[in-house]
């Protein structure tokens, strides 16, 4: 089910729209019934593919998503709730996505809305529109300034379907805490406009929704566990805290990220079995972190590989420290330094 709400223009730079998806699992798993979505919002992508990619710059991007969700929709175990529940909403997102490109007619946007929805944020560096996946957990307060997390996904997802991750969820719905995970244009390496993209992103949600500033957090998973070291010292003062997980710091960022992150609590959650990203180089980060002034927590969890849920509880453990402002000195780990090279991400 997807609710059509209207285009809103925010004064200034940033101009924002959005479609709220109904919550999961609020009704009956309908296959062919999103299937025939997907199908028409690849058509109304493609009769409108010009202006769509002048305005957004990943209009191929966007058809090559909607047939991959196709693709995944029939492979998807119709008798796994938790399967079709995260089928259903990444699609709901895709749509949405889709048809706010598009342009469809609809119906005024409220202040906040609970659920999972896609946002447009105008750059401004270029001017294009660029999506953010937001969710608002169901007890998130209409009233009082909320918590905020913007969480970068890894290598190879869009922002729709690391939303779509019951472990993300999970997270946001047992803190109140509100997430978003925005595009960042796709896999590009961390540059100059991938840096404005994820502080337009902010500005625009603190104007938006109840943030209370001094609560907002930027945390990553995978390559987006290695962006954050890059990403954060551009204006430290905007995060109350970083969160790493399944990624680490780099020779290359270690000194920059160190000298401008002092006395910011920065969180760093790894799998003791992580075939990608070896717990020796975190711990490591950590205790090099440590030494040179900023508050680091190192978090292992046993038999955790290269996916969220493998390292529930102990991401669990780290987040919830995070957003209760936990300050500890950890003990400097015997490892290694941290990674030799950023060159490879994950």
């Amino acid at each position: 089910m997807v609710i059509q709400l209207s285009p809103l223009r925010c004064a200034g730079l940033i101009g924002v729209a959005f479609v709220l998806v109904a919550a999961a699992g609020s009704s009956q798993y309908d296959p062919k019934a999103l299937q025939t979505q997907l199908t028409g919002a690849r058509a109304q992508v493609v009769a409108n593919f010009p202006r769509i990619a002048s305005e957004s710059g990943y209009a191929d991007e966007l058809v090559a998503r909607l047939d991959e969700d196709q693709t995944a929709l029939r492979l998807t175990d119709a008798s796994d709730p938790a399967a079709t529940e995260q089928m259903s909403l990444r699609v709901g997102l895709d749509v949405s996505l889709a048809r706010q490109l598009v342009g469809l007619p609809s119906a005024t946007v409220p202040a906040i809305a609970r659920g999972a929805q896609i946002r447009l944020v105008r750059s401004s560096v270029d001017r294009t529109f660029q999506p953010v996946a937001v969710y608002v957990p169901s007890q998130a307060s209409l009233d009082r300034p909320n918590v905020l997390v913007i969480v970068l996904h890894g290598h190879g997802q869009t922002e729709s379907d690391f939303l779509s991750e019951p472990s993300l969820r999970k997270l946001a719905d047992e803190s109140d805490a509100i997430v978003a995970v925005p595009r960042l244009r796709g896999d590009r390496p961390v540059d100059a406009t991938t840096t404005s993209d994820l502080y337009d992103t902010a500005t625009s949600l603190l104007a938006d929704f109840k943030i209370d500033p001094r609560r907002v957090y930027l945390a990553g998973f995978s390559e987006g566990g290695f962006q954050v070291f890059m990403l954060a010292p551009h204006d430290p003062n905007r995060w109350a805290g970083v969160l790493s997980a399944g990624g680490t710091l780099t020779n290359d960022d270690k000194d920059v990220f160190a000298r401008a992150m002092q006395g910011k609590p920065t969180f760093l959650v790894i799998g003791s079995d992580d075939p990608l990203v070896k717990a020796e180089y975190v711990r490591g980060a950590a205790g090099y972190l440590n030494a040179n002034g900023v508050d680091s927590h190192y978090y292992e969890q046993r038999g955790g590989v290269h996916s969220l849920d493998s390292l529930m509880p102990t991401l669990q453990r780290a987040w919830n420290d995070m957003l209760a402002g936990v300050h500890f000195g950890t003990p400097e780990p015997d490892a290694v330094s941290p990674l030799p090279t950023p060159s490879q991400r994950y």
